[in-house]
């Protein structure tokens, strides 16, 4: 339990037969966060690697944290030289994908979230003997308010704690050595808040690090902007113990926000982000107050923070409230039997009570507490939870299910708070309980000051009952008339929805117009259905009734109450139907004892189009559903029936099908939705690879002698087609899979005459004494070339070697030289690149790569599409001789790598073919030309 993090695979004991996890050896953890006002970006890589020289692993699982509420966007496995690019399906079908996957022996990756939102399991099949397993995973997330400093606080779990309850089925029932996480994790924070604000300071409560104000690690300003900062660990590593928390100290981060983002590929699609920190005073209540308090094995360590917070809490509780203390662990009980008037005496009492407190009780029943903290209420009284844990339960849908219907249901109101304590607090509990409670959450790590959020959450439960808030977006409907009118959207008005029982998909007219046959010849009972194609999924819902959407979905769907101190964030989700003009505003309203509560805010219009904003929504959405939440639970038919209480048996279902919608659609993983990511191209060859020396030009007569009798002895042989031949045919049965692509087909048209870039290898051995006097050495360790296939004049061409042709290029690199010779080549390379991430084939190129013409030449067979191999050369140029200042020219390479695997996946090269491209290019490096070694200066 207490090494659940890491990578792992599945052995059985010779000596008991029992399966034992081993864990494969970490080599670099690393995380790199962009901080963009009130959200992060977040890319987490994590490289293992297969400790055997000899034995592939069949399958291996990946278990990490990530903060609650993340919305993980992309994920990639990279095994050696292979790169797989997961996307988002319905999760059985993910599975099935995956499974399929490695059955046929390819490597195959699978991104799922466990039944807790902040644990994440990935499983790797078919991991190579020897090879590195590199995982990226990028997700964005909001960041919250920390209410001890007033600043934005971010959070990086780095471990999992032990946790009280049954293990989901993925990390269970095994066990096995601890993971070698002893190197630690390296963490770079970059802050970009917009130009306005003024970060003051950044600091972690946490860890010792290194801050530069003024500028990112990404970019380097000569001149410092305010806005921006940076932020590493002091030490370069930390180790994986505690989480990471950075609190960034800045101007105008509170202020209110209306963001307004325009889908960049779903057309018509808008999202709108509102996000505040509320300044406002109302007069305080005086409910009933129970402070829950987990003393379980678990907070042993935690005990002097606990005991302080409740030392706050209690000495803060003003006159005229009720209050009590709920201690639980395996069991709970009360200081009373029902809560007393607070008053010098039971202060005292109390005070003397929590100064005893231990991890004396054992297990965490949560569940059991909350429960018998609501059912022992005064019923004339609103009731305030305060809970204290450090939330390490697995069992959380529970506890969930049951706040929201007390919450719900109850005539005298129900707040739960949450303070997670600890340097490992599960926020996937802390987080839920607070949201399904109409609370806030604070967390606080063991030696944090923790005075200010004590007090400002007991604020918060002091605060009167707010229930009713609501969301309304202003157009104005005449743009040029200063007096036109406005009109209002609301989301309320979208959950009255009209239904009929018809299951998706189906035609409800066409169905009544034509009646069955009672006996039909033709009709065979006993032929079954042929199962259509479903690729994501999610035809597994056509049995469902079809439920319209609401033009606008609001997620969170209902609007938690606002707290001073306690960032809000509230999503719409603006479809196709929605009004399609720009929002002039949006307005937040509500009413409590005292009169009304209203803001307006105005929308600011994200310029270029995204997705970050929309997959937050989305997220958010299906969020709600996991939790028991969301738009279908109150959406009512026609008659005004709640859709949950008309398809009560199917409604499970149906919030299913609408979470994995919206995973789809905006490419979010969830409860009910995986990535997986499987390799690209078709069926692999089974031929292995010929890499041999260059051909000298005098060995060419006795080279095409050779290439004859290979081909009078293999007779026919498929070959691999490659579109990065200029002149190479496609199969007879080859079809361009993007066939809207014919004009970029056209414009590279095919030149008669030129060889394929691999050959092609016998099934039957050749004339010996042909063989003999054809076999050559084999070549030098490290060395990459090709072996000429047969010249093409056997397809009724003919073979015309030709020169690359040289591009122009616009940048003079000489006239660089001549002025400083030792000009930095990285950034000359970076220059001559193009806008679609390609690099021409130049002098000035070749020259940064400290390669030549001839030295391409006698290595890449003539014919090809050059701008192709000058892009290979330089992207391996970068990873092989600038790895050291990988972070200069990372996003130029994958730019660059976009550009190639675009133009493959367009072309239909396989997967072997790429690889092998990329070697070969990667090998030229590596050798070298005659200029010598790269990456010290051009001049060199």
């Amino acid at each position: 339990m207490a090494h659940l993090c890491g990578c792992w695979y599945i052995l059985t004991s010779a000596v008991n037969s029992y399966p034992t996890k081993h864990y494969l050896p970490l080599v670099d953890l690393s995380v790199h966060t962009t901080v963009l006002s009130t959200t992060s970006r977040t890319q987490l890589t994590q490289t293992f690697v297969n400790p055997s020289s000899e034995q592939p692993i069949k399958e291996c699982v990946y278990v990490f944290p990530l903060y609650d509420g993340v919305s993980v966007v992309r994920f990639t496995c990279r095994i050696g030289s292979r790169v797989i690019k997961g996307v988002v399906k319905e999760r059985e079908k993910a599975r099935k994908i995956y499974s399929e996957a490695v059955e046929r022996g390819e490597t195959a990756g699978l991104l799922q979230q466990l039944d807790n939102s902040d644990v994440f399991s990935t499983k790797i099949g078919n991991i190579p003997a020897g090879q590195k397993v590199i995982v990226d995973i990028l997700y964005v997330g909001e960041l919250k308010h920390d209410a001890e400093t007033d600043g934005i606080r971010f959070t990086i779990p780095t471990m999992i704690a032990p946790r009280y309850g049954t293990l989901p089925q993925d990390v269970s029932h095994q066990n096995g050595v601890p993971a070698q996480d002893s190197r630690g994790i390296r963490i770079t924070v970059d802050a970009h808040l917009a130009e306005g604000s003024f970060i003051r300071g950044i600091q972690s409560p946490t860890h010792p690090i290194a801050v530069t104000m003024g500028s990112t690690s990404t970019k380097m300003s000569e001149q410092p902007q305010m806005h921006t900062a940076s932020a590493t660990l002091t030490l370069g590593k930390a180790e994986l113990d505690k989480d990471f928390v950075l609190i960034i100290l800045a101007k105008e981060t509170a202020s209110p926000k209306a963001l307004l983002e325009t889908h960049s590929s779903i057309p018509h699609q808008r999202a709108l982000m509102v996000t505040l920190v509320p300044q406002f005073a109302l007069p305080p209540s005086h409910p009933e107050i129970i402070f829950v308090v987990d003393r379980s094995g678990s907070m042993s360590d935690k005990t002097p923070t606990l005991i302080s917070a409740l030392e706050v809490f209690l000495k803060s509780l003003p006159v005229g409230v009720r209050f009590n203390i709920c201690s639980f662990g395996s069991s709970h009980c009360f200081l009373w039997p029902k809560s007393k008037a607070y008053a010098e005496s039971t202060l005292a009492e109390a005070m003397q009570h929590v100064r005893t407190f231990g991890a004396d009780l054992g297990g965490t029943e949560t569940f059991a507490a909350i429960k018998a903290t609501i059912e022992s209420r005064y019923k004339d009284l609103p009731l305030e939870v305060m809970l204290l844990t450090d939330g390490e339960i697995w069992n959380q849908k529970q506890l969930f299910s049951y706040l929201n219907k007390e919450v719900g249901n109850t005539e005298a109101p129900i707040r739960v708070f949450s303070l997670g304590i600890g340097n490992a607090v599960s926020h996937a509990l802390i987080e839920g309980v607070a949201r399904a409670g109409n609370g806030f959450s604070q967390s606080v790590g063991e030696n944090e000051k923790l005075d200010s959020k004590v007090v400002r959450m007991l604020k918060g439960g002091l605060s009167p009952h707010v229930a009713d808030y609501t969301l309304e977006v202003k157009y104005d409907i005449d743009d040029d008339d200063e007096d036109g009118f406005e009109m209002i959207e609301r989301v309320t008005d979208g959950l009255s929805v009209l239904l009929h029982e018809q299951p998706a998909g189906k035609d409800v007219a066409s169905d009544k117009q034509r009646p069955i046959s009672l006996f039909d010849i033709t009709a065979d009972p006993d032929k079954e259905d042929t199962p259509m194609h479903d690729d994501d999924g999610q035809d597994r819902y056509n049995h469902l009734p079809a439920i319209p959407l609401p033009n606008l979905l609001q997620a969170p769907h209902r609007i938690p109450p606002l707290f001073p101190f306690n960032r809000t964030t509230v999503y719409l989700l603006m479809g196709p139907q929605a009004y399609q003009k720009t929002p002039k505003s949006v307005v937040l309203k509500a009413t409590s004892p005292h009169g009304p509560l209203e803001l307006e805010i105005p929308v600011q219009v994200i310029s270029e189009p995204g997705e970050t904003i929309h997959q937050l929504a989305a997220k958010k959405a299906v969020g709600d559903f996991e939790e028991g939440r969301g738009w279908l639970f109150d959406a009512k038919d026609e008659t005004g029936m709640l859709v949950r209480e008309r398809f009560e048996s199917r409604f499970g279902e149906m919030v299913e099908r609408e979470a994995v919608r919206l995973g789809v659609e905006f490419q979010v993983g969830g409860k009910w939705c995986s990535f997986v990511a499987v390799e690209d191209g078709k069926e692999r060859e089974s031929t292995a690879i010929n890499i041999e020396e260059p051909l000298l030009q005098e060995e060419a007569e006795e080279e095409e002698e050779c290439e004859e009798e290979e081909e009078s002895v293999v007779g026919s042989t498929s070959s691999t087609y490659d579109p990065t031949i200029e002149s190479s045919s496609p199969p007879s049965n080859y079809v361009n899979p993007q066939t809207r692509d014919q004009p970029l087909f056209n414009a590279f048209a095919q030149t008669k005459g030129s060889s394929s870039l691999f050959a092609l290898e016998s099934e039957r051995v050749p004339d010996p004494a042909k063989a003999a006097r054809c076999s050559r050495p084999p070549p030098p360790l490290g060395s990459f070339a090709i072996k000429r296939q047969k010249k093409a004049h056997s397809l009724g061409f003919a073979a015309k070697p030709s020169s690359p042709p040289l591009a122009k290029s616009s940048v003079d690199i000489d006239a660089l030289v001549d002025s400083d010779p030792n000009a930095d080549p990285l950034h000359a390379l970076i220059t001559l690149q193009l806008f679609d991430g390609s690099w021409p084939f130049t002098d000035n190129v070749l020259r940064i790569l400290h390669l030549t013409k001839s030295d391409v030449e006698t290595t890449v067979p003539t014919g090809r599409r050059w701008d192709i191999w000058a892009t290979l050369l330089a992207v391996c140029w970068l990873e092989k001789k600038m790895t050291d200042r990988r972070e200069a020219w990372e996003l130029v390479a994958e730019k660059a790598r976009g550009w190639v695997e675009d133009f493959f996946e367009a072309q239909g090269v396989e997967v072997v073919v790429r690889e092998r491209s990329w070697g070969v290019a990667e090998g030229l490096v590596v050798r070298g030309g005659g200029k010598g070694e790269s990456g010290v200066g051009i001049g060199a």
